[in-house]
């Protein structure tokens, strides 16, 4: 009797032993389903890609990446964040560049209003929010980017998901400058563009259209002397100082171009180094960035062709 009550028992294991493999391989095979979806979604170059969670779960409801990226600036800290493609996140994106005023929600949300309201959907609809995430509120009119995880009873959309300073985003108060990515850069046909000679190597920059820029532009060719600056940076002194208005802030990267308004200083980045009260952005290096590092004594900075 007890030998038979141990082979019942052995058999019972066993069997829950390989339920539970096949249950395992069955998982296995979902989660890589959805990471190929997720890893098919589009994204632009040098950014990183979206938190695959929270892009798993927009994918259960339908949503897509789209090609749209905005960067949100507040308080010297900048976040970015990759739209989905739906008419909401396109009629916000329209609305670009938004200088508004930031209101804390529960201490887990920045929310701003964007000038027109947002067409949203029944099945775009969720609510439980993740930190990163960029929605919209449609009974308020209300944007919002969450740096804690979020849960409503009553719907809220998601607009996009964060691809860069997530971290920071619980950092940001009072105005805000929101705007497409990189939109500050012209074509390439009216670009502006520069170089900086040194030590027999050339680093080309390609300047936004803001008023630090031109006035940079304005004062070429320079020769001057360069320094190296906390092991990331090159900077020189123009002969005058730069506006700053409608100049966005920097984020910045290995191949920034930025002015350091304080203390004057045309800054080149061969490190990272991320935002800064009074860095604003003024382009990025599009070739030679690997001398930057390099560059030492007097340098040349002259306009140079398209």
């Amino acid at each position: 009797m007890k030998r038979a009550l141990i082979v019942l028992l052995a058999t019972i294991l066993l069997l829950s032993l390989l339920t539970a493999c096949e249950r395992g391989q069955d998982n296995a095979g979902i989660q890589s389903s959805q990471n190929a979806e997720t890893s098919s979604m589009p994204l632009p170059d040098s950014l990183p890609a979206a938190n695959p969670t929270v892009s798993v779960q927009a994918t259960e409801q339908g949503l897509t990446l789209s090609d749209m990226v905005i960067r949100i600036t507040s308080q010297g800290h900048t976040a970015t964040f990759q739209l989905y493609d739906t008419t909401a996140a396109k009629e916000l994106y329209e609305q670009l560049p938004l200088e508004l005023e930031l209101t804390n929600f529960r201490n887990a949300q920045w929310m701003f209003y964007p000038p027109e309201r947002l067409s949203v959907t029944p099945q775009e609809a969720y609510h439980d929010g993740a930190k990163g995430e960029l929605g919209y509120y449609a009974p308020w009119g209300n944007a919002f980017m969450l740096y804690e995880d979020f849960y409503a009873r009553d719907q809220m959309h998601r607009l996009g998901v964060g691809l860069t300073g997530i971290d920071v985003i619980a950092e940001m108060s009072g105005s805000a400058r929101v705007e497409a990515y990189e939109q500050n850069y012209t074509s390439e046909e009216a670009s502006m563009r520069i170089s900086v000679q040194s030590n027999g190597n050339t680093v080309v920059f390609e300047l936004n259209d803001s008023r630090a820029a031109k006035e940079l532009y304005e004062q070429l060719p320079l020769t001057i002397a360069v320094e190296d600056y906390g092991g990331i940076e090159k900077i020189f002194n123009p002969p005058e100082k730069l506006g700053t208005s409608d100049t966005p802030l920097a984020n910045a990267i290995i191949g920034s171009f930025a002015y350091y308004e304080p203390w004057n200083n045309v800054v080149m980045f061969y490190g990272y180094y991320g935002s800064a009260s009074g860095l604003y952005e003024l382009g990025k290096a599009v070739s030679g960035t690997e001398h930057i590092a390099n560059m030492s004594g007097t340098v040349q900075v002259s306009i140079t062709e398209n």
